[in-house]
């Protein structure tokens, strides 16, 4: 017959068995895969102002779109181009410190 004191060290045993399992699994998972907005460069040619702003569908590098606020000429989409957002969790800020 099994007295109680060894039950509680089987149950001990076999919970330590399946933690040291778990973490061994957690500690072997793939890091998330970082998320990336796409951004976009305009330009003015004729006073070279720029601006970068969210990408839209339907965006293309050489399209016009909207006009300089300096000068009036139409601005052009040089670069489209990607950016890791960044994690708020790991933002340091005056709250969480």
């Amino acid at each position: 017959m099994i007295s109680s004191q060894d039950a509680i060290t089987w149950i001990a045993v076999i919970s330590a068995i399946i933690l040291s399992i778990y973490f061994m699994m957690e500690s072997m998972r793939k890091p998330k895969e970082p998320e990336y907005e796409t951004m976009e460069i305009l330009e003015c040619p004729k006073c070279g102002y720029t601006v970068t702003k969210e990408f839209e569908p339907g965006d293309f590098i050489g399209m016009i779109k909207g006009k300089c606020p300096k000068c009036g000429t139409p601005l052009i989409i040089k670069a489209i181009y990607e950016v890791e957002k960044k994690n708020e969790k790991n933002l340091k800020t005056p709250n969480n410190l």
